[in-house]
């Protein structure tokens, strides 16, 4: 992206100048530069939306069009007279000067081919992105609710799949409970058999 930007600026300055009057880089490219600088924007921008084997066909587009952006600067070193007499200046003008910003520009290209490469090279060490992992946290935090868990208590290791202290006392509590009124019922139940003995004896 930094590299389109330098290349966008630099077509538009003067890349040759005669008899005071200077030609930019679009004027000098018919144009072919700022084609070639919008297909660099398209490529650093489909860098964003696609994936590891998606990054590496980016990375040859992008290298592909940075060649292509050294190739349209070293063909256009000089202007052809039609394009001078379009500007007005007559072919038997003084000698023409050529300034830095086509080579400023063929660096760019070159910049361009260098880290289309690395995108190559580099593509499945990209980070990913934030929205992948929010989506696998909602995920597991379903999952977790399905199964009856709270996914805002983390439990460690050791405690994963074990009782909590207070299920086995409830448990016990409960037993013992249960025993106590089984007790008493049967304490009962021989209060009444033995008072109905002492009544018939009496």
């Amino acid at each position: 992206m930094v590299a389109a930007i330098f290349i966008s600026v630099a077509s538009r300055r003067t890349w040759m100048e005669r008899a005071g009057i200077g030609l930019t880089g679009t004027d000098v490219t018919g144009g072919l530069i700022t084609v070639t600088t919008l297909m660099l924007v398209i490529t650093a921008a489909l860098i964003l939306v696609v994936k590891t084997a998606g990054r590496r066909v980016t990375g040859i587009l992008q290298a592909l069009v940075g060649a292509g952006i050294v190739g349209v600067v070293l063909t256009h070193r000089t202007a052809s007279d039609h394009q001078w007499a379009m500007k007005g200046v007559d072919a038997g003008a003084a000698q023409m000067t050529v300034t830095a910003w086509p080579w400023m520009c063929l660096v760019a290209g070159a910049l361009a081919v260098l880290t289309g490469l690395g995108l190559v090279v580099f593509a499945d060490r990209w980070p990913s992105r934030s929205a992948r992992h929010t989506g696998a946290d909602s995920r597991s935090i379903w999952d977790a609710l399905d199964r009856g868990e709270d996914p805002t208590v983390t439990k460690s290791p050791s405690q994963a799949g074990r009782l909590t202290p207070a299920e086995p006392e409830s448990s016990d509590t409960a037993q013992s409970d249960f025993d106590q009124a089984v007790h008493k019922v049967g304490n009962s139940s021989n209060n009444g058999r033995q008072a109905r003995v002492e009544s018939q004896s009496g």
